[in-house]
């Protein structure tokens, strides 16, 4: 970023950048207790309190402000944070502990997107460049190294194509010290992404950021039993964003707006546009996988995870596996057994959730997953037409996955796959569909109230 537009930043601003990275690294350094917790969502609550000097005291001890922040924080992270300021000695700010300084510049963007190397964002990118014909800053924030490399290639590609004006990238580094993370859940990253966001549209006169997620991830529905509370992230949530959108018009005093632009698509939906627009061999460069620290240079993608699961099944859904190469992944999405209880498990709660999307009714999500209450009503939508898209959006990602298994089952039967490999697993589970499906979602009535 030019040091120019960074030294022009409010006092608050700055502080809210040392709030958020505060909140940041305390996430990432207490242990919510692991997966062998028996309760798992139930106990995996929080509670912090923080202490914190700050430049702007009289702005930050507002009881409006103090419990936006708090209130947008136990959303997020199912966390509770509790908050009280005093007045910072050394009032001069240190941004080069944040931004890495480009040249300067008269370079002005028309948007402002968060950028993190995955599919999602990447397709935003693309689609602002190549469709609406509009620079971009990319934002990014990579808590691992080697994420960082990933992001500088496809911006790297971005530019070479569409030329140098077309797009800037501000990276955002924030690692505790001693690189020791005790949770790497991370619940209250989208928090500190949305800062550095609002930050640097700030700078350049901007009111909009942008997180492009697709809308089966933003509802994040849970898909296994014990997925719940904090466990069931809400990144991109339309509550999420409502609730920092209202935060941040605190901050700023202006009309700051958070959004996702692709909520209502689902990831074939992402992948297919990253075709159309004519950057479908870059799709390679792209990382979905949620076990980013154990990549390796033959691995990019575990397999194993919900986002590898999602990412394989768009791109087959939409015929581009060409472009995403099966050894790419330490597990095989079709053909190599998952005999790992709760890889297994994750699996197969995957589809068991895409056959009851594929023909759910408004009515049956509702009853199924109330959960999905907390989006409709913080769309800019009537609740009708709210839970009327949610409903095709998931009828769609059903579809595109189940279309998937049969064309796979119609290839071979389910007996010629290895044992607890997913289509043999599917197919064993479609053999027993004359029982109900109860959906993970709600196995536990008390377990579904916390996570509200």
């Amino acid at each position: 970023m030019n040091r120019q537009l960074v030294e022009g930043l409010q006092d608050r601003a700055l502080d809210l950048l040392e709030i958020a990275a505060l909140v940041y690294c305390a996430d990432a350094a207490v242990s919510r207790g692991g997966p062998a917790d028996q309760k798992m969502g139930e106990k995996w609550h929080r509670r912090f309190v923080a202490t914190m000097p700050v430049r702007d005291l009289k702005f930050w001890q507002r009881e409006s402000v103090i419990q936006a922040l708090e209130e947008t924080l136990m959303f997020l992270s199912g966390d509770r944070f509790e908050f009280s300021f005093s007045t910072k000695d050394e009032q001069d700010a240190e941004r080069s502990r944040f931004f890495k300084f480009g040249r300067n510049s008269s370079w002005k963007p028309h948007r402002v997107l968060m950028f993190s190397g995955g599919l999602d964002s990447f397709a935003g990118a693309v689609e602002e460049i190549v469709e609406q014909k509009h620079r971009v800053a990319l934002v990014s924030h990579a808590s691992s190294t080697k994420i960082a490399p990933v992001q500088k290639r496809l911006i790297s590609v971005l530019s070479e194509r569409y030329g140098p004006e077309t797009c800037r990238h501000i990276p955002m580094t924030a690692q505790l010290k001693s690189r020791s993370t005790a949770e790497r859940t991370h619940r209250t990253r989208s928090f500190l992404f949305a800062v550095l966001g609002s930050i640097t549209a700030t700078a350049f006169g901007l009111d909009r950021v942008s997180f492009h997620e697709n809308g089966v991830v933003s509802l994040n529905l849970p898909p296994v039993g014990n997925v719940v509370g904090t466990r069931a992230t809400r990144t991109t949530h339309p509550k999420t964003l409502k609730l920092f959108t209202d935060f941040l018009r605190l901050v700023f005093e202006n009309d700051m707006r958070v959004d996702n632009p692709f909520f209502a698509r689902t990831k074939a939906d992402v992948v297919e546009r990253i075709s159309h627009l004519g950057m479908a061999d870059q799709i390679v460069e792209t990382r979905s996988c949620a076990d980013v620290h154990n990549q390796t240079h033959q691995y990019f993608h575990c397999g194993r995870c919900s986002q590898c699961i999602d990412r394989r099944f768009a791109m087959l859904s939409k015929g581009l596996e060409r472009f995403d190469p099966e050894d790419a992944y330490r597990v095989d999405l079709m053909s190599d057994a998952r005999p790992n209880g709760t890889d297994r498990e994750m699996a197969l709660s995957y589809l068991r959730n895409a056959v009851f999307f594929e023909n759910a009714t408004p009515d049956a999500l509702t009853r199924s997953f109330p959960v999905v209450l907390d989006a409709v009503n913080h769309l800019d939508s009537p609740p009708d037409t709210a839970m009327s898209m949610i409903a095709d959006l998931l009828n769609r990602h059903g579809k595109a996955v189940t279309s998937v298994m049969r064309r796979t089952l119609e290839s071979k039967s389910p007996g010629e796959f290895p044992e607890q490999s997913l289509p043999r697993l599917y197919g064993e589970m479609q053999s027993a569909l004359p029982l109900p499906f109860v959906p993970a979602a709600s196995v536990d009535k008390t377990r579904m109230r916390n996570y509200r």
